[in-house]
């Protein structure tokens, strides 16, 4: 399974299309399809759509810690058998980075039309999922050619840094979702208040 993700090409190219979502189908064959602004575009909330898959991202990235964690265990247990436990690790963490790609694609192409801190946290989004992707390829290869050997110090690190840069992700995402919540929160306040002074 190919885990790394067009990210830094196709999406980055896509940056410039200020569009409605892109369908799920687009995002899975690794294009970012740039279409031409729709009178819906104009109407479309972006900095809401950038906060749903902030949340989206932090969801996937703790699945690539979990999954992470549990190649860590299998990796100090180091035996033949665990090729196919460490294998399905993979595929788990693979399938959550190509997620996280397809949002990060999507998120690319609204970058224009987010605020400041969303392009912010765009950035660091797609720093760590390219990382991401990288390692589990590296991962996934050298464990096809050492089968026998996964104890080896260059499997180790690759699974380590998985599990380092998923929880980097994860927390660097966080802050960003629990920006969104705290503004609502003060979004609200501020409206209870001024309905009260009335």
């Amino acid at each position: 399974m190919k885990t790394r993700i067009l990210v830094v090409c196709g999406c980055i190219c896509a940056a410039l299309a200020i569009l409605p979502a892109a369908s799920a189908s687009e995002a899975e064959a690794g294009k970012c399809i740039v279409r031409k602004p729709t009178a819906a575009s104009y109407k479309w909330n972006f900095g809401q759509e950038a906060n749903a898959a902030f949340k989206d991202i932090q969801s996937d990235a703790a699945q690539v810690r979990y999954h992470a964690e549990r190649l860590q265990s299998l990796v100090l247990r180091a035996d033949s058998a665990s090729w196919v436990s460490d294998v399905n690790q993979l595929n788990q963490i693979g399938t959550a980075v190509n997620d996280m790609g397809g949002k990060l694609c999507r998120l690319e192409a609204i970058r224009r039309a987010a605020y400041p801190w969303q392009r912010k946290t765009i950035d660091r989004i797609a720093d760590g999922v390219t990382l991401l992707a990288d390692n589990t390829q590296d991962a996934m290869a050298f464990g096809h050619m050492h089968r026998e050997t996964l104890w080896l110090a260059t499997y180790r690190k690759y699974v380590d840094n998985l599990y380092a840069e998923s929880r980097k992700l994860s927390q660097s995402v966080e802050k960003a979702v629990k920006y969104v919540k705290v503004d609502r929160q003060d979004r609200a306040l501020r409206s209870d208040l001024n309905g009260r002074s009335s």
